[in-house]
């Protein structure tokens, strides 16, 4: 296994780990995933894009350079993102906190309060002031209830309740 500062682990997981993937977006950490990547375009993003492989499949970890393939064995992705952060230096930090869509990996954007009007429920918008939008999916985002019980349960996972 490669060394990696926190700031600098870049992921690419396969298909059976989409929900791992968004817990890592959310935490911040720049992951890779679509179902549509086959086990060739796996490796090749991993090796092109300096990101560890994430896979439940032996056998493409098997294929996989050295130091760029993890073997995730839990199946249930809760267990998967503990299994993540005994082998690498994954923590919550605030500031990185839902900085990614969790939808496509894109880094989010401040958004105006003005340019969300009518992008979002009325009641949200009376009631919140901070808004983030994706550039490429274009979809809002702001830190609501939702973000909150994310917050407890990822820091609940990693060990870092306060």
């Amino acid at each position: 296994m490669t060394d990696y500062p926190g700031d600098s682990l870049r992921f690419v997981a396969d298909l059976m780990l989409k929900k791992l993937a968004k817990y890592l977006r959310a935490l911040g950490y720049d992951t890779t995933f679509s179902e549509n990547f086959d086990d060739p375009e796996l490796l090749e993003i991993a090796s092109r894009e300096d990101r560890i492989l994430l896979t439940r499949d032996r056998a493409l970890y098997e294929m996989a350079p050295a130091g760029y393939a993890f073997l995730i064995t839990p199946q249930i992705p809760e267990r998967q993102l503990s299994q993540v952060a005994e082998s690498y230096p994954i923590s919550f930090d605030s500031s990185r906190f839902l900085v990614r869509c969790l939808e496509c990996n894109t880094p989010l954007q401040p958004a105006p309060k003005k340019d969300v009007k009518g992008r979002v429920p009325r009641r949200v918008f009376h009631h919140r002031d901070e808004f983030f939008y994706c550039p490429f999916c274009d979809q809002v985002f702001w830190r609501g209830d939702h973000a909150r019980r994310m917050r407890k349960k990822l820091r609940h996972l990693l060990g870092q309740e306060s």
